[in-house]
């Protein structure tokens, strides 16, 4: 399996290597403008703040530098890292259905600049914040506050797209050759899309958000993937963020149903929680829907690339 997502890395980076004129070396992390989910630096620098719901505090960086080395706005990025490549895989014998939603500050202090926020709403981003609810959004139980920028702009996959929001099962036997769907832009334009600073997992339909429901829930709870039947009915144990490789959840960091942005200039210093910019995402569904042997160990994995092609997760079934 790890052979096959590999080429399919390698591949992907290549169509993205064709379709941009300069390659530049660099990474991302750095302060959130999101109240709820600050990001990480370092891995002797982490989070500055607390996760959304009771997430715990995690330490302030040792090293000045690493706090001052941190990309800002998407602007400050070339423009071949200024997107990302996520395709989801699926290996189980079932059908699966999913919800991701990618979340970016806009506006003037925000990640998206004014002039860019238009690539942004052409690609199927939309404002999330309703006239009126102040600078708060919840998405199922995660709960982003905007704290810096005007907009909060949201792009969801999976869950809502009729027939798009169904993975086929894998073939039987055959684990070489999982289902693949590619996350794209609206209307198929393309499959870079535009930098998203969080990646959440889950929303408010009742297969996907946490248990216990709203802020009482456990946001660790909340699914982004859920194996069903052909009649998209659930079937076994639904992916909870806790069993998805590389959330905060799954990782120990705190309780964010979530995947973070790397916003550091320093390379090789990625979290385990952290994608990089203008890199590729593969995201594996594995065949654990009746997952009777440990209860902890991952349902889906995945394989991340940075934007240099430096493969920066591998899969940790």
């Amino acid at each position: 399996m790890l052979s096959r997502l590999r080429r399919v890395v390698i591949s992907t980076a290549v169509i993205a290597l064709f379709t941009v004129t300069a390659l530049v070396i660099v990474g991302c992390g750095g302060i959130s403008p999101f109240l709820s989910a600050q990001f990480a630096s370092t891995m002797v620098g982490t989070d500055e703040g607390v996760l959304a719901q009771g997430g715990a505090n995690l330490p302030e960086p040792e090293d000045e530098t690493i706090a001052s080395a941190a990309i800002t706005s998407v602007a400050d990025l070339p423009e071949i890292f200024r997107g990302l490549s996520v395709t989801v895989a699926n290996e189980s014998q079932t059908y699966v259905r999913f919800s991701m939603v990618f979340a970016v500050s806009a506006g003037p202090g925000g990640f998206v600049e004014d002039d860019l926020i238009q690539d942004y709403i052409t690609a199927g981003y939309d404002d999330a914040l309703i006239p009126g609810s102040g600078n708060i959004a919840t998405i199922g139980c995660d709960t982003l506050t905007l704290v810096s920028g005007t907009r909060l702009l949201t792009m969801e996959f999976g869950i809502g797209q009729g027939d798009l929001a169904t993975l086929a099962p894998g073939i039987v036997g055959d684990q070489e050759t999982p289902q693949l769907y590619q996350l794209r832009r609206r209307n198929n334009a393309s499959d870079i899309i535009p930098l998203p600073e969080i990646i959440i997992f889950g929303e408010d339909d009742s297969d996907f958000t946490c248990t216990g429901g709203d802020i009482l829930g456990d946001l660790c709870t909340q699914r982004g993937f859920v194996y069903s039947s052909a009649a998209d009915i659930p079937v076994g144990k639904a992916i909870e963020a806790s069993r998805i490789q590389g959330t905060v959840c799954n990782e120990g960091f705190g309780t964010a149903p979530e995947w973070r942005l790397d916003k550091t200039t320093l390379d090789g210093q990625v979290q385990p929680y952290q994608y990089g910019a203008g890199g590729t995402i593969i995201v594996t569904i594995l065949d654990r829907w009746n997952d009777s042997v440990e209860e902890s160990r991952n349902q889906a994995v995945w394989l991340v690339t940075d934007g240099d092609g430096n493969t920066i997760h591998f899969p940790q079934p």
